[in-house]
């Protein structure tokens, strides 16, 4: 029998969130967790090693924050790579003098034009890459992820009414945000990379489905020793 997960064992990790939200977290997440790839220390240690990286100590299921500067956009993105009079144009302005941030980044703009036809979206203009931008525990992007998120939960959670395509918001919000990485964790298989072990190079094999041009493998790393810690 799987020993339940706990809400101590979630505030180690996510020690910003609240307690009651924490509480609800490991009744969710303790509904069927063989079901969900989460019926072992390591695999729940490798998949809260990725929620706090996507989600922060304070496990908050936001929506994707595209709030960049300029030089990222050229950095992290292909789009603004080949564009990069577009960048300093849709990237934040900051006051030379104060450092302060004096105009938010065109966040809209900037998700239609670095997912727009890729993932399953369709052009810039279609603003699909802002409709199906990060959401959720693990911030699944895209339409065909939100898709394929969708078709499996349905399987996972036969008793709930979802359609992330049509209404995407669902994905920012319990229960679906949970369980939108629970569809995204099974219908990858993460949970079998999870039983290959706890060594970094195991914490990185998952990291690279889940975000492979992220410059936070060594966070994730730390975020699992941490994980593990807490769930052993």
């Amino acid at each position: 029998m799987t020993t339940p997960l706990t809400q101590p064992q979630l505030k180690i990790i996510f020690p910003a969130a609240a307690i009651d939200y924490l509480v609800k977290v490991a009744e969710e997440l303790n509904r069927h967790p063989e079901a969900y790839g989460l019926d072992t220390p390591l695999r729940r240690a490798h998949f809260f090693a990725q929620v706090r990286q996507e989600c922060g100590v304070g496990l908050k299921p936001v929506s994707e924050n595209l709030n960049y500067s300029p030089e990222v956009l050229k950095t992290m993105f292909s789009y603004y790579k080949g564009h990069p009079a577009e960048a300093v144009q849709d990237g934040y302005l900051k006051n030379p003098q104060t450092k302060k941030i004096v105009r938010r980044a065109a966040e809209e703009t900037i998700a239609n034009k670095i997912y727009g036809d890729r993932i399953g979206n369709g052009n810039i203009a279609s603003g699909d890459g802002w409709r199906f931008r990060g959401r959720g525990f693990i911030q699944v992007t895209g339409r065909a992820n939100y898709a394929a998120v969708t078709k499996q939960c349905k399987v996972l959670y036969p008793d709930m009414d979802v359609d992330f395509v049509a209404h995407p918001d669902m994905m920012a919000a319990s229960p679906g945000a949970e369980r939108s990485a629970v569809g995204y964790w099974t219908m990858n298989g993460l949970h079998k990379l999870a039983d290959r072990g706890s060594a970094g190079a195991d914490v990185d094999r998952i990291t690279a489905v889940i975000n492979k041009k992220t410059d936070s493998y060594a966070a994730r790393r730390a975020n699992f020793v941490i994980a593990l810690g807490a769930l052993k």
